[in-house]
C-alpha cells in the first residue's frame, strides 16, 4: 500500500459482505432498532407532516440550519448553536477533522481497539498513527502514564471514544482532565467521538468531554442514540470558531452540505428525544441482562466487561472468532462482528450488538449460544 492510499475499512467491508443478505439476523449492529418516518411525524400534529411533505429539496446551508444546531447544542451544558457544524454522519466529521488538522510528518494517538476510520484517513495523509492500547484486565480503562509516553511535539490530536467503542466503558471526569493536561503539554487537541455517550444503560448519561475540557472537539450523530442512521446527520462541536470555519471550507470538497429531509427529521427527533430513545434503551437493558445470563451459564469459557453505555459488548472467545462469525453468517444467517476487524490483537473477540428488538435478540442469542457450545477449539489464551 502506498503512503497516500486509504487502507481497507475492515469493519465496513464485513457489513458490506453480509448485512443485507436475505434473512440475515443482525446481532452485530452498534445502533438500536431503526425509527420510521411515520413514527417521527406521529410525534407531532398534522401541521408538521404538512411542512415535511412541502419541504423543498434544494441545497441547505453548509453549517446546518440554526434551529437544529441549537437543539444539538442543548445536548451539552456549555455550548451554543454557533459551536455546532452539521456533517453527513460522524464519519464525515472524522474525515473533515483529519483533512484540516493533520499534515504529513505529524502523528496522532488513537485508542486501541477503536473504529478504524480516523487512523486510516490519518495514514493516507502521511501521518504516523500511534496506538494507545486498552486492556480487558484493566476494565478497558486508559493507562495515563502510557498515554503520556506516546505524545510529543508532533502530536496533533489524541483521539478518544466516549463511551468507548466497542467495549462500552466510560471515562471519568478526572480522566478527561488528566488527558487534557497531557495534550496541552505538547499542544495537541483532544478529539472525542461521542456517538455512544447518550446511550446510558445505568443511570444518567455521562458528561461530554467538551463540557469538561475547554479546548476539546467532539463529534456525534443521530445514528447511534436514536436509530436514525439513514438520515446521515452528524456534527462537530467546538468552541474554536477558526477550526469550524476550516471544517466548513473543507466540506466544499466532500458533501458541500447536508440534506433537507434529514435535518428536518433530526430536528423533530430532538424535540422528543426521550420518547424516541426510551423504548430503545429499555430493550437494550433487557438484552444486555439476557446476554449476561447467557455468558454466566455458558459451558465454554468466555470473558467480557459488561458495557456501561452504547449498544455493543466485546466478548472474548476461547477460539479465533472470524471463521466462526463467517460460518454463522453464511450457514445460520446470524451476523456478528469478529474482533479481527479491529486488529490482530482482538482475533479471539467478537462484537455483539444488543440494541435490536428483544424478540430478535432472544432468537439470535439462542442460536449463538448453541453454536458456541459445539464449535471446535478451546486453545489457552491470555489477552494482552
Amino acid at each position: 500500500m502506498s503512503l497516500y492510499t486509504l487502507p481497507e475499512a475492515l469493519l465496513e467491508r464485513w457489513f458490506a459482505e453480509f448485512e443485507f443478505l436475505p434473512g440475515m439476523r443482525n446481532l452485530a449492529a452498534s445502533g438500536p432498532f431503526a425509527v420510521t418516518t411515520q413514527e417521527l411525524l406521529a410525534l407531532e400534529g398534522a401541521e408538521t407532516t404538512a411542512r415535511y411533505l412541502a419541504l423543498g429539496l434544494d441545497y441547505v446551508e453548509t453549517p446546518g440550519n440554526g434551529r437544529l444546531r441549537q437543539a444539538i447544542a442543548d445536548l451539552y451544558t456549555t455550548l451554543e448553536a454557533h459551536d455546532i457544524r452539521i456533517t453527513t454522519g460522524a464519519t464525515e466529521a472524522l474525515l473533515l477533522l483529519i483533512w484540516t488538522m493533520v499534515q504529513p510528518g505529524d502523528n496522532i494517538v488513537v485508542e486501541d481497539p477503536s473504529y478504524g476510520n480516523i487512523a486510516g484517513v490519518a495514514q493516507s495523509r502521511g501521518a504516523e498513527v500511534r496506538r494507545f492500547p486498552l486492556h480487558m484486565e484493566q476494565g478497558w480503562k486508559p493507562d495515563l502514564e502510557q498515554l503520556s509516553s506516546l505524545v510529543d511535539q508532533k502530536t496533533r490530536l489524541i483521539s478518544l471514544t466516549h463511551a468507548h467503542h466497542p467495549t462500552g466503558t466510560l471515562l471519568q471526569v478526572e480522566e478527561m482532565q488528566a488527558i487534557a493536561r497531557i495534550a496541552e503539554r505538547v499542544g495537541a487537541l483532544v478529539v472525542s467521538d461521542e456517538v455512544f455517550r447518550l446511550i446510558a444503560l445505568d443511570g444518567a448519561a455521562a458528561p461530554s468531554v467538551i463540557d469538561v475540557v475547554e479546548h476539546a472537539v467532539v463529534i456525534a450523530d443521530m445514528t447511534k442514540p436514536w436509530g436514525l442512521g439513514g438520515l446521515r446527520v452528524g456534527w462537530i462541536a467546538s468552541r474554536n470558531q477558526a477550526l469550524l470555519k476550516l471544517v466548513s471550507a473543507a466540506r466544499d470538497y466532500s458533501s458541500i452540505c447536508g440534506n433537507a429531509p434529514g435535518e428536518f427529521l433530526a430536528e423533530v427527533t430532538l424535540r422528543h428525544t426521550q420518547r424516541v430513545m426510551a423504548p430503545r434503551l429499555a430493550a437494550a437493558r433487557v438484552n444486555r441482562q439476557r446476554l449476561a445470563e447467557a455468558i454466566t451459564g455458558s459451558q465454554r469459557t468466555v470473558h467480557w466487561v459488561p458495557p456501561q453505555a452504547g449498544y455493543t459488548a466485546f466478548v472474548q472467545l476461547p477460539f479465533s472468532a472470524e471463521p466462526w462469525c463467517r460460518y454463522l453468517a453464511e450457514e445460520k444467517r446470524l451476523l456478528l462482528l469478529p474482533g479481527s476487524v479491529y486488529g490482530t490483537a482482538y482475533e479471539r473477540f467478537v462484537r455483539i450488538g444488543f440494541g435490536c428488538s428483544t424478540e430478535l435478540f432472544e432468537e439470535g442469542l439462542t442460536t449463538l449460544m448453541q453454536e458456541l457450545q459445539s464449535w471446535p477449539g478451546d486453545e489457552p489464551h491470555t489477552d494482552g
